[in-house]
């Protein structure tokens, strides 16, 4: 797997490599300082299963640097890491073609959790744009399903964001699969959804870490 990561601070980018080396064992992390290097190692890299900027780094030049790197590399998902986290600026990140929008204060299995949909095809939408739409929609907010599991069934989503699977998380719960099932069906009907992928998004827009 290898990923390219472009931000201007140092240390920003050895901690999240870091965080991106808990997704598999062979992960290289290529890192960039600026959009123009960033750029210039998506070029040279045919290989490359995902991308992430730094939303102001230079070169950016705000959304344009992502339309940028979005032209020259259709076939990757571009993901935005940002410090801001303003609905505003997340909605432009995400209507601009990003697979996600990364804010730089997560919690290090959030992040996992949320690259996993990136790499998967899917997007990762932060809570914070959930539940301004949910405001502007005069509902209540996703995160209410949330508040509402048991005990049990917080541990059991925890595990499940962080890539467990039914079996796995009975081992590390000492539970039968079956009980497994029954907890996930419960998540599925507080969260209203219908999948393990929208329960591991939704757990993920609320910063569940397990």
């Amino acid at each position: 797997m290898r990923i390219l990561l472009a931000d201007d601070h140092d240390l920003v980018r050895d901690s999240i490599e870091e965080f991106l080396k808990r997704l598999d064992h062979d992960v290289q992390v290529l890192h960039a300082g600026t959009l123009p290097q960033a750029l210039e190692l998506a070029r040279q890299n045919s290989e490359l299963d995902a991308i992430l900027l730094d939303l102001r780094m230079p070169g950016m030049n705000g959304l344009a640097g992502l339309k940028a790197m979005r032209a020259i590399r259709a076939d990757v998902p571009v993901a935005i890491l940002s410090g801001e986290v303003d609905p505003d600026t997340i909605r432009g990140a995400l209507q601009a073609g990003a697979a996600g929008f990364l804010p730089k204060t997560m919690r290090a299995t959030a992040m996992l959790g949320a690259m996993r949909l990136i790499l998967a095809g899917e997007r990762y939408v932060p809570e914070l744009l959930v539940a301004d739409r949910a405001e502007a929609a005069g509902a209540p907010p996703a995160a209410a399903g949330g508040s509402r599991l048991t005990q049990r069934e917080r541990e059991v989503i925890g595990l499940l964001a962080q890539g467990l699977s039914n079996k796995e998380i009975g081992q590390r719960l000492k539970i039968e699969v079956v009980t497994v099932a029954l907890h996930l069906r419960s998540i599925y009907r507080k969260f209203g959804v219908s999948s393990r992928t929208q329960a591991v998004r939704r757990a993920l827009q609320q910063g569940w870490d397990g």
